[in-house]
């Protein structure tokens, strides 16, 4: 089986049937290159949708023509002016490095936030939280008051019961389902930084 080949003939549909009859309208209203939201949902939401385009010699993939995002909702994102805060204003960002009490150590975490705190200087306000302090209430308070949190620890997937997928931190699993409930305001963008603890499945491939 030729691997390489075989997905450049799955992208290269994703192209002709979906992205490019958008991208063809895009380009008459949304000069490039620029940014684009994407809302893909059911089945949709596990298609490489940023990763489309024909592969061949001479023609641009949609990575060469727009910058490709993902927004939940369009509420969420656009209905808001969630967007034009991301793209204008100096936001809060809270750096979180989590270990669970008798896990590994997770390697190279504390060169990472460096790397991403040096990156975000004079772009964005930010807090590191470690060691003991990164616990479930400490953590939701971040999550209360920031707009971006970057969590350097291990994800738990939960594939029966998904709400019960969670974030390893030092005093304890912080489910999905009490992320929820914490009813955010100002949230914008969460990233996790995680090894193998959180690949997918052939049923679930991006969970």
């Amino acid at each position: 089986m030729d691997v390489t080949r075989d997905l450049a003939i799955m992208l290269r549909e994703l192209w002709d049937e979906i992205v490019s009859p958008i991208v063809n309208i895009l380009q008459t209203i949304r000069p490039c290159p620029s940014r684009i939201w994407w809302c893909p949902t059911a089945e949709f939401s596990l298609l490489p949708l940023r990763a489309a385009g024909p592969y061949w010699k001479g023609q641009h993939n949609l990575a060469n023509l727009y910058t490709s995002s993902y927004t939940s909702t369009l509420t969420a994102s656009l209905l808001d002016g969630t967007i034009p805060r991301i793209l204008h204003q100096k936001g809060n960002t809270s750096l979180v490095q989590a270990q669970a009490k008798g896990e590994k150590e997770l390697v190279s975490v504390g060169a990472e936030l460096a790397n991403i705190s040096q990156r975000v200087d004079g772009l964005a306000t930010f807090m590191h939280v470690g060691g003991r302090k990164s616990c479930i209430p400490r953590v939701t308070e971040e999550l209360m008051k920031n707009e971006w949190v970057h969590l350097a620890c291990r994800g738990l997937p939960n594939r029966r019961q998904p709400f019960e997928s969670a974030f390893a931190l030092h005093d304890g699993h912080f489910t999905i389902e009490r992320i929820i409930r914490c009813e955010l305001q100002n949230a914008e963008f969460v990233y996790l930084s995680a090894c193998h603890t959180t690949v997918g499945d052939e049923e679930s491939p991006e969970s």
